[in-house]
């Protein structure tokens, strides 16, 4: 009897080692499944939908949609989740980024705070928290948003001075820096996204207090103009080092300015005016135009240039591929222009970095994106993966 017992507790540790075995391996592979570090917002062109692609490294394999239509314009970025402003029931929505797919958690009613996506921008207070601000009506409005306890903090006003009679606010632009809030805009006849009339002759600035959000100062500099993108999707400032460099533009595709060339001007670190001994101009003007500023770290940038020569109606901005990369040194004032196919002059954000690598996105004519990975240190370029559909976003989710 005591023979039998003793084989059959062998039996039994057996099938625990292997079941403890199967386990860990079980959760190892699931852990590996949930490894992805970058993720992908992508336009499928057959299927009229935004589809999230995880990726688990940018330098290889086709990466194919997974799970549902995204459903709304992403704002932030924050412990791998998307959170959206979904404009159809104007709600604000948190979605975990899985291998499966986007999955929804949690939800903001945003009915009762206007919000406009085509004069909007989103600025990082700290980890969690975000400051949301738009153009609504002719009132520049914020809302701050904690997004790890999913509520509004605070909603209100901005008391940037009221627009000349005859001219919209347009352009617009912010950037957070510690305690200070620095709102860049123009003026323009009409709404900007009617393609008519040329922007105002400068860079218009607010500056308020934080968490007061007291306006603090107002300048203006006529050295350039449009100080913004077209919509919440693309970036046209960043900070470096608490220093602010904003992207001037000859007047967003709408009507371009007589004489005003696209240039970044710089706000340097503790000052409330824009530095005068700084103009990095990006183009000649009516042989250049630069659009979009994406930041790369390092004191480095990506823009897009167009060649004025290439633009006879104004279709050719949205149709054509007449625009370029250009890798840009803000300290140093210099541009590269990188060796890849041209581009189509979208305001995306297809665009990003981590501490090595650059990763643009080339749409091609196939329907696929081509993604590019370019070396921050040594500068070398080179193809990564290729993605069906045009990519909308590129997100770095963890480090």
């Amino acid at each position: 009897m005591n023979r039998y017992l003793s084989i059959d507790f062998r039996l039994l540790n057996r099938i625990r080692f292997l079941f403890i075995f199967l386990l860990f391996a079980s959760c190892e592979v699931n852990k590996k499944k949930e490894d992805f570090k970058y993720g992908l917002i992508v336009y499928d062109q057959v299927k009229d939908a935004n589809r999230f692609v995880p990726v688990y490294a940018m330098d290889k394999g086709i990466a194919e949609y997974k799970g549902v239509n995204v459903p709304g314009t992403t704002i932030a970025i924050y412990d791998k989740c998307y959170f959206l402003m979904d404009g159809s029931d104007h709600s604000f929505l948190k979605y975990r980024a899985t291998a499966e797919g986007l999955v929804l958690e949690q939800t903001i009613d945003m009915k009762a705070i206007p919000w406009e996506p085509y004069s909007s921008w989103v600025n990082r207070i700290d980890a969690h928290t975000i400051l949301m601000g738009s153009v609504v009506e002719e009132q520049f409005r914020f809302t701050v948003i904690d997004l790890k306890e999913m509520k509004i903090l605070r909603h209100g006003l901005l008391a940037v001075p009221s627009a000349p009679k005859g001219v919209n606010y347009t352009g617009m632009s912010a950037q957070f820096v510690k305690d200070r809030l620095f709102v860049f805009y123009t003026f323009q006849k009409g709404l900007m996204r009617e393609h008519v009339t040329p922007p105002d002759d400068a860079v218009y600035t607010a500056i308020f207090k934080y968490p007061s959000l007291e306006l603090e100062k107002t300048f203006s500099d006529q050295r350039t103009t449009w100080p913004g993108s077209y919509n919440i999707w693309s970036s046209n400032s960043l900070v470096l080092n608490d220093t602010v460099y904003v992207l001037g533009q000859p007047g967003g595709r709408t009507g371009n300015h007589p004489t005003a060339p696209s240039a970044i001007l710089r706000l340097n670190k503790g000052d409330k005016s824009f530095d005068p001994g700084y103009m990095f101009k990006l183009g000649n003007h009516g042989g250049q135009e630069a659009y979009t500023l994406y930041n790369l770290g390092h004191g480095l940038a990506i823009t897009k240039v167009v060649e004025s020569a290439e633009i006879i109606q104004f279709d050719d901005y949205m149709m054509k591929r007449i625009s370029h990369y250009e890798l840009v040194d803000l300290r140093r004032q210099k541009k590269i222009k990188l060796v890849m196919p041209p581009v189509l002059l979208d305001f995306l954000m297809n665009v990003t970095a981590d501490e090595n690598y650059a990763y643009l996105s080339v749409y091609q004519e196939n329907d696929k994106s081509q993604i590019w990975i370019y070396n921050l240190r040594s500068g070398i370029l080179k193809r990564g993966a290729t993605v069906n559909g045009q990519i909308i976003r590129i997100d770095k989710l963890t480090d």
